[in-house]
């Protein structure tokens, strides 16, 4: 009797673990289903990438019923292979490397533009006050992209040969702040809160791109999302979310939040996140990307030989609704 008890529930335990694998791969299939359906957004730790970061720690994503999957970059080469590549249907990235992808076969579009601030931050030890100071010292920059852009603005209007400034590439943001505070770079160009930490960390700043055209940030998705429905929908959620966490952080934003996203995102020393709390700059919504701003990169990109003969950025923005 004892041993055909054991048997029954020798028996009970295999259908119950056959039940439950089966449920493990449903559950398997099911989850690749829902991972295929959302919308995967690349983004960099920055400033501009923050309301985006906000909104989905506080909930705002899932409120408006968008299901979204962030792919957090540290340096914006990764993110534009990330859409190359098919790993995410929208990045954050800017007009001159849309063009510069665009024309190199990557079917993409510009759909929203941002503020996306940089600071030319020159170390503490360079002694460098003027710009024409920066000749022969290295100022560390991501190719081909909005750092590189200005880089040549500085060096025309300092009077100096492109070539008289030395530009490593050094794509990881974080990476590049800890080089020039460290005094292995001259300078960098660092976006928000990457600049303000410079500065608390005693560098200073020689030049600022904020209120200067052309405004070259820009979020990009990738030619197959705007041409589908569900997509274009989703991208308007993000957005929506996106500037709704804009008024919010604007308004003081949660603080536990926002210390946890200096820590985890921005690898902020805990001895400077009060004051970064304070320094950081008003964030601004979403807009359309101008003709005008992807027009100027284009010239840009021109004067260095980096667009092939006969493109044209007129299939480049896509004027979505926010």
């Amino acid at each position: 009797m004892h041993s055909a008890k054991c048997l029954v529930r020798f028996a009970l335990c295999l259908f119950f673990l056959a039940a439950c694998n089966g449920n493990s791969t449903l559950s398997n299939e099911e989850q690749a289903q829902r991972d295929s359906a959302a919308l995967h957004v690349a983004l960099m730790p920055v400033h501009d990438c923050m309301p985006a970061f906000y909104a989905q720690r506080m909930g705002i994503y899932e409120r408006l019923g968008l299901d979204l999957r962030i792919l957090t970059l540290q340096a914006q080469l990764d993110t534009d292979t990330a859409l190359m590549r098919g790993h995410a249907e929208l990045i954050y990235s800017d007009l001159a490397r849309a063009i510069f992808m665009q024309q190199d076969t990557t079917p993409l579009r510009a759909v929203a533009a941002t503020e996306g601030e940089l600071q030319l931050i020159t170390a503490r030890r360079g002694r460098v006050r003027q710009l024409n100071q920066l000749k022969e010292r290295m100022v560390a920059v991501a190719r081909h992209s909005i750092t590189d852009y200005w880089s040549d603005r500085l060096t025309d209007s300092a009077r100096l040969a492109r070539a008289d400034i030395f530009r490593p590439q050094i794509n990881d943001v974080r990476i590049r702040t800890d080089m020039l505070c460290n005094g292995t770079m001259d300078a960098a160009f660092l976006p928000a809160p990457y600049a303000q930490e410079a500065l608390l960390r005693g560098n200073k700043s020689n030049f600022t791109t904020s209120s200067l055209q052309p405004c070259l940030t820009a979020f990009v998705a990738s030619e197959a999302a705007i041409t589908d429905s569900t997509r274009v929908r989703q991208m308007q959620l993000f957005f929506q979310g996106y500037n709704e966490a804009v008024a919010a952080l604007n308004n003081g934003g949660e603080r536990d939040t926002l210390v946890a996203m200096y820590k985890q995102l921005f690898l902020t020393p805990d001895s400077l996140i009060d004051s970064l709390l304070q320094a950081t700059p008003r964030y601004a919504p979403v807009t359309t990307p101008q003709r005008s701003d992807a027009d100027a990169a284009l010239r840009w990109l021109q004067s260095r030989g980096k667009v092939r003969q006969g493109y044209s950025p007129d299939h480049l923005i896509f004027p979505m609704k926010f």
